[in-house]
């Protein structure tokens, strides 16, 4: 039977937190303000990054659909100049570079610095093309590596809970499941918050706070050996309830098509929006019920427009006005002059240049799901399913849940192995490398791949499935 007929049959609509804008470089130009000079020195900066991963682009519109953030398209000549500017932005952990043809050794013909993370998860999709590298944090790379090569072993989806961070509105009731053989235990946070364990693999939470707890999610395999992971819970204050749910829907300068949701403090409800692909805010959600969790009954008007502060210190979260002052970064391009000198309008057809530029990149689609991990979905249905697995060059089996998932999803091996055959561990963005990463002695850390939530009655569930 087709996906499409088994819908009505899920259990309970879910939903998925793919778990994280603006760049500012060194000098005068406008922007959020710069990274001390002395933590840019070329061992600090370049030590951050891969060597590069050659022959590979940014799949630019499936990237920003799953929570990537574009940040700005830059005129250096070097590739090292792109990294340098990457390392001026805590945002910023890929910078893409065109290689210039026939223009030497490190020599670029366009620099894009993005954001792969949303919300702590790895949502950059690539695909093979020539004459293009991609320089990733360290940090990032590994947990990327981590996940692709855990989750092409059996037909099990990784569930690596590390930096996950759910957004909610204090006492409001939190149900937290696990699988089976799971136990949540406090690190962190005000231990005020009242802990309930109905079921062996459920904890609820009540009187949450303003704050963060940080909790570890302990889980016990077949093998009897146990594995633990994070995940952290946010409790939003007023100023970040009004970045996340107060401020008004923000499409932004670029032109694409990206739905999103944001919440309406007229109405007391998330709406769907199109997302332009650049200089957004935060009251931008992937999923509704990611929306409906973090705001919550949430009342009060629009937020209000700042002035401009001018003490010469700018925070990283802030835009740096020509002349020295700070604004918001949401504030930016929005048609809105808010610098004293209008520098916040001055500039911004250079992110629709860059952001139509990276869009306009052609590559071969046609086989790109042959990659992509295999997702069980959203809903909570056991249909028999098969992906291709390009480490093997064969297919497998796996469990889908009846919604949403990825096109790496077949009803018959026969049709899985003819959509992607040729495909090999060579197409797989990451593992043919013309130098390897050095090693420096640093565990890598896990990013969630997917997780999922749900909303029942008034009872928020987090709903963890394998």
């Amino acid at each position: 039977m087709m996906a499409g007929a088994r819908l009505s049959q899920a259990r309970i609509p879910a939903v998925a937190v793919w778990l994280l804008c603006s760049l500012g470089l060194l000098g005068t130009e406008a922007g959020p303000p710069p990274v001390p000079p002395s933590l840019l020195t070329a061992d600090n900066c370049l030590d951050r990054f891969t060597p590069g991963v050659p022959a590979f682009v940014l799949d630019t519109d499936a990237s920003v659909r799953n929570g990537a953030t574009f940040l700005r398209s830059l005129t250096v000549r070097r590739g090292r100049d792109c990294v340098h500017a990457c390392c001026s932005s805590n945002d910023c952990n890929l910078a893409l570079v065109e290689l210039q043809p026939d223009g030497g050794e490190d020599a670029i013909a366009s620099c894009f610095l993005i954001n792969c993370l949303y919300e702590q998860n790895f949502v950059c999709k690539f695909a093979p093309r020539k004459g293009f590298i991609n320089y990733l944090t360290r940090e990032v790379y590994r947990s990327y590596l981590e996940l692709r090569t855990q989750g092409f072993v059996g037909s099990r989806i990784p569930k690596a809970w590390e930096g996950t961070d759910l957004k909610v509105q204090p006492q409001e009731p939190l149900v937290l499941k696990g699988v089976e053989n799971t136990d949540w235990h406090l690190l962190q946070g005000d231990t005020d918050v009242r802990v309930e364990r109905n079921d062996p693999d459920q904890v609820e939470l009540w009187g949450l706070k303003e704050g963060s707890y940080l909790f570890q999610l302990t889980v016990a395999g077949s093998d009897q050996r146990e594995s633990t992971s994070n995940i952290t819970v946010t409790v939003l204050s007023p100023k970040q309830t009004e970045e996340y749910c107060l401020a008004s829907s923000k499409v932004g300068r670029c032109r694409g098509s990206f739905p999103r949701w944001y919440y309406d403090t007229t109405e007391q409800i998330c709406k769907s929006f199109v997302y332009g692909g650049c200089l957004g805010n935060k009251n931008n959600y992937l999923r509704e019920e990611e929306c409906k969790l973090a705001c919550r009954n949430v009342q009060g008007p629009s937020v209000e427009r700042h002035h401009p502060v001018c003490s010469g210190t700018c925070h990283s979260s802030k835009f740096r006005c020509s002349d020295g002052c700070c604004i918001d970064s949401f504030l930016e391009c929005d048609d809105t002059p808010d610098c004293p000198d209008a520098s916040d309008e001055a500039t911004c057809e250079k992110y629709t240049r860059g952001f139509d530029k990276l869009q306009r990149i052609h590559f071969p689609r046609d086989k790109g799901h042959c990659v992509d991990l295999p997702d069980t979905g959203l809903c909570l249905e056991s249909i028999p399913r098969w992906y291709y697995n390009p480490f093997t060059e064969r297919c497998a089996r796996f469990t889908y849940g009846g919604c949403y998932g990825n096109k790496n999803n077949f009803e018959e091996e026969e049709q899985c192995l003819e959509s992607c055959r040729g495909i090999s561990k060579k197409d797989v963005f990451g593992l043919r490398r013309e130098s390897p990463i050095p090693n420096t002695g640093k565990p890598p850390s896990a990013l969630s791949p997917l997780s999922r939530y749900q909303l029942k009655d008034q009872l928020t569930q987090l709903v963890v499935t394998a």
